[in-house]
């Protein structure tokens, strides 16, 4: 899988369908497979990032969400800080209500609920602001269980 990866994911439209592809694959149950190329992609960026780094938001936000869904709630906020970090660097904002969600949900699963509150409050306003929906009407404790992955458009 490796070499296809490496073959396809040389511009963006290849890039974001392979991240559109891992996020069905997720949805079906298969979140290592899903988590794999998500990977794969955000070295393959890393590696490459003349034309493709401003996609890299919606891979952290992605590869956070299965972090968190298993409990590496470390390596889940590590990725979704570094997700914000190339939100601004990128000046691409789309993820950034994601992400902060997901900070959110894990200070909440590592016992912070003073520190979850404001940053989910934070995100629901966000994610309503850029959105124009009114979906959060959920409390943390609700949506902590919920996936927060990203297509791309």
């Amino acid at each position: 899988m490796h070499n296809q990866l490496q073959m396809k994911a040389g511009n963006v439209p290849n890039i974001k369908t392979l991240n559109n592809v891992a996020v069905a694959y997720f949805e079906w149950g298969l979140q290592e497979l899903s988590y794999q190329i998500w990977e794969q992609l955000y070295h393959e960026i890393l590696n490459n990032p003349q034309n493709c780094q401003e996609l890299l938001p919606v891979l952290n936000c992605n590869m956070g969400n299965m972090l968190r869904q298993s409990g590496h709630y470390e390596e889940a906020s590590l990725m979704c800080q570094q997700g914000l970090k190339w939100c601004f660097a990128a000046g691409k904002t789309y993820a950034v209500p994601e992400l902060i969600i997901q900070l959110a949900i894990i200070r909440l699963k590592t016992g912070d609920l003073d520190g979850a509150r404001p940053l989910y409050s934070l995100g629901a306003n966000l994610f309503q602001w850029s959105r124009q929906e009114e979906t959060f009407y959920q409390s943390i404790e609700e949506m902590a269980e919920q996936d927060f992955l990203l297509y791309y458009r």
